[in-house]
């Protein structure tokens, strides 16, 4: 989602280079939006597949060791085949013989059928430390006798290093607490050997699966987060997006929120001399909106920080009108000085040589009507007489609801004809009286005719967005921030 909000901007711009402004925005990707990243990527890749189908022995020809430095096999109790005893088995299930149990899992009678998951959650420690946990659910067996689940969690500490304008993401300790297991008996053959066997497993299992998952899960794991994480704190460009100096994102701080991962972006855009207001240097911050329900991601803006990236974009271009336009020949005739009103004999020529422009050389700004986001253009209505010998001249400014729309990846900003209003400013005192008809036409040009070619012209110098793997603001949708301090007034004309 993009967001902006408020009335202040809160540190101002930043230092600039010639012909450069630097623009203050934040980047938001959403806790749980990372936790579903995480998890899908765990999942695509497998990551619990080298767990699964692993008997409890060491011997050579079964699959991957469960426990290579501990004594896990007596040679003496697997025959020489390096296969089981099946004997073993059958005195367990006549009830013969419960201390054989014990040697039914030294010979490798405990095999580790399948593994689901993991679920994974994240946990914010500090704002620059958080966990990861990997829920995982084995599914095991003790040949005929017993079939159970267990879970177990893995747990990953990630730590943001911030090094200048840099954030490096450092890995803390990948493992298992030991305890706490979760064990749920699926299928029993033998009543009587349950809850022996049960505190064999138990006791083995607290032992030997902490050491185990961290040895064939937290290799391939580490290595998929540490990725995953170093792509999210990248922002770059779409490759359709030309002139990639002109455009620059630039991540300047990483911080961990109870809801997101919050990055402070410095946005660097063209911007000549003279295209943007004078700003205070020193203004009240104000506070984040909370990340939208729902968001994966946002990208905030101040709405001063806005109206600035927009003037840095904006480039004007001068509009003839058509002077067949009903409109456009009606104004005409109401804003001739009386020396240019064509007579009889001559209008023909009279109307040819005059000319009507509008005129828009300063940017539009965006402001906040409540909880509508409305777009301000001003303007000029000019009538040029023949040779440019003289000039009348109507000053507007046109208000109007104004439409977001991310498309190729650039915000566009467009304004509603149907919501427009206008107001005049300074106009020729020969028009007292004629006021409402003067700002009627106006209005009705601009909507009819300037307004498509403004609109054009605004979706051609469209802000490039940033996009970081796995997420992108294409078809993203612009929403005003809930608490925002507008100043009254901000939208009136």
């Amino acid at each position: 989602m993009l967001l902006f909000w408020g009335s202040l901007l809160c540190w101002g711009l930043l230092p600039q280079a010639q012909g450069q402004a630097r623009h203050l925005l934040f980047l938001r990707v959403s806790k749980d939006q990372l936790e579903t990243d995480i998890s899908d990527l765990f999942s695509e890749q497998r990551i619990l597949d080298h767990v699964t189908r692993i008997p409890v022995t060491e011997a050579a020809g079964e699959g991957v060791p469960i426990l290579d430095h501990l004594p896990f096999v007596r040679e003496g109790l697997s025959r020489k085949s390096s296969r089981l005893d099946l004997s073993l088995v059958g005195d367990l299930l006549s009830g013969k013989s419960l201390p054989l149990l014990e040697e039914l899992f030294q010979a490798g009678g405990l095999i580790i059928e399948d593994a689901k998951g993991p679920e994974v959650t994240l946990q914010i420690l500090s704002d620059s430390l958080f966990q990861v946990t990997l829920q995982t659910k084995l599914y095991l067996s003790l040949q005929r006798i017993l079939r159970f689940s267990i879970i177990k969690n893995i747990r990953i500490g990630v730590r943001l290093e911030q090094t200048g304008n840099k954030t490096r993401v450092a890995l803390d300790d990948c493992h298992t607490p030991p305890g706490n297991l979760s064990i749920e008996v699926l299928e029993q053959m033998n009543p009587f050997l349950v809850n022996e066997a049960l505190k064999v497993i138990t006791g083995v299992l607290d032992k030997t699966l902490p050491f185990f998952l961290q040895k064939m899960v937290c290799p391939l794991a580490t290595t998929l987060l540490n990725s995953l994480l170093e792509d999210v704190l990248r922002i770059t460009l779409a490759p359709t997006i030309s002139g990639p100096e002109d455009f620059q994102y630039h991540v300047t701080t990483t911080e961990l929120t109870e809801e997101a991962i919050l990055m402070q972006v410095q946005l660097v855009t063209r911007c000549g001399p003279g295209q943007r207001a004078p700003r205070p240097d020193h203004l009240a911050p104000q506070p984040l909106p909370k990340l939208a329900q729902g968001s994966m991601a946002d990208l905030a803006f101040w709405l001063e920080a806005y109206n600035d990236i927009l003037s840095c974009l904006y480039t004007s271009k001068e509009l003839l009108v058509d002077l067949q336009d009903s409109t456009a020949a009606a104004l005409i005739q109401l804003l001739s000085p009386r020396e240019l009103e064509p007579g009889p004999e001559t209008s023909g020529q009279s109307r040819g040589s005059v000319g009507l422009t509008v005129s828009t050389p300063d940017p539009p700004t965006v402001c906040l009507d409540g909880h509508t986001a409305m777009a301000l253009q001003p303007g000029s209505l000019v009538l040029r007489g023949p040779s440019n010998t003289s000039s009348v001249s109507v000053s507007w400014k046109l208000l109007s609801k104004a439409m977001f729309s991310s498309k190729n990846q650039e915000l566009e900003l467009q304004f509603t004809p149907n919501s427009s209003t206008v107001a005049l400013g300074p106009h020729p005192a020969g028009l007292a009286g004629q006021e409402e008809r003067l700002e009627a036409l106006v209005l009705e040009l601009l909507k009819r005719t300037f307004l498509p070619h403004h609109n054009e012209l605004l979706r051609e110098q469209g802000l490039p967005l940033p996009s970081i793997k796995g997420i992108s603001f294409d078809q993203a949708r612009m929403e005003p921030s809930e608490n925002r301090a507008v100043a009254s007034g901000a939208c009136c004309l």
